[in-house]
């Protein structure tokens, strides 16, 4: 897109877009899937935790007011992570980063099994597995290219290891973040509706404002990094040849303002409340 941030550590600019393509493919294998009912899209082992009845609003069509207790009464998740500093260095550098990610997956487990656990829900650890090729992947390998991707029948999540790339920790607690939505009952209304775009992008941001909850302690200079390689986005020219792509991606993900806007907001108060994208009116989720 010809508008990029210097990462501290990494030589070399880098392209806002492809920061956002890292984390794209969620949503395009959600999208492709959502009318196919014969691959289940929640554990069929899992205790779900009951949902409160949506309350209609003039503004917004009932059920995609999704409603479920762990959105109240919960204070701020305990997003604690003990990386140690080689892990560290070796995640945000992108330098041999499979250890560091299995650590940072052990902390996410962790956080998210404490928290759905105070709702009454159990949680169910994914399958995490760091690819190097699509063909690896549980799910729409060989669908078009992707950085992160979750399949939600299967509780896999995948991420691309590339090599030199530090952003797959936001890659893989965003995709976390699925895997809490769909095993906490969170999504589950609207995955009985037809396709539609908007309901994409609200969970997408939504899990990108959790990916900040969990990530708020443990990296938030990172955090910060990607704030501002969302800002820096706002009026940027897109490259040549980009126009389709980027136009899909800003439909199903949000603009650069709102993923901007909702990471920080995920970080500054640190609750699965605060992520209630949901309820949130269209001006905030466009």
């Amino acid at each position: 897109m010809g508008t990029g941030l210097r990462r501290r550590g990494i030589v070399g600019w880098v392209p806002v877009v492809l920061i956002v393509l890292v984390i794209v493919a969620g949503a395009v294998y959600i999208i492709n899937n959502l009318e196919k009912p014969a691959e289940p899209v929640r554990a069929a082992a899992v205790p779900m935790a009951s949902t409160a009845s949506p309350t209609p609003t003039p503004t917004k069509p009932a059920w995609l007011r999704v409603s479920h207790k762990s959105y109240r009464g919960l204070g701020p998740m305990d997003a604690s992570c003990d990386l140690p500093g080689p892990l560290r260095d070796s995640l945000m550098l992108g330098t041999e980063p499979e250890p560091a990610l299995r650590a940072l997956a052990l902390c996410l487990d962790r956080m998210w099994a404490d928290t759905l656990a105070k709702v009454g829900v159990d949680y169910v650890k994914p399958e995490v597995r760091l690819v190097h090729t699509q063909e690896e992947a549980a799910c729409a390998s060989l669908a078009f290219e992707w950085g992160g991707i979750y399949c939600p029948g299967k509780n896999v999540i995948n991420v691309m290891i590339t090599d030199g790339d530090s952003t797959s920790w936001f890659t893989l607690a965003h995709e976390y973040a699925h895997h809490a939505q769909f095993i906490g009952a969170i999504t589950d209304r609207w995955m009985t509706r037809p396709r539609d775009d908007d309901i994409v992008r609200r969970s997408e941001l939504q899990a990108s404002c959790l990916a900040a909850v969990t990530l708020r302690t443990a990296l938030p200079e990172e955090l910060e990094f990607m704030r501002k390689a969302y800002t820096a986005a706002i009026g940027s020219k897109v490259e040549p040849g980009k126009a389709e792509e980027t136009a899909a991606i800003l439909r199903t993900h949000g603009s650069w303002a709102h993923n901007a806007a909702w990471i920080k907001r995920g970080e500054r108060q640190g609750t699965v409340a605060s992520c209630d994208t949901w309820v949130a009116p269209a001006r905030q989720v466009s």
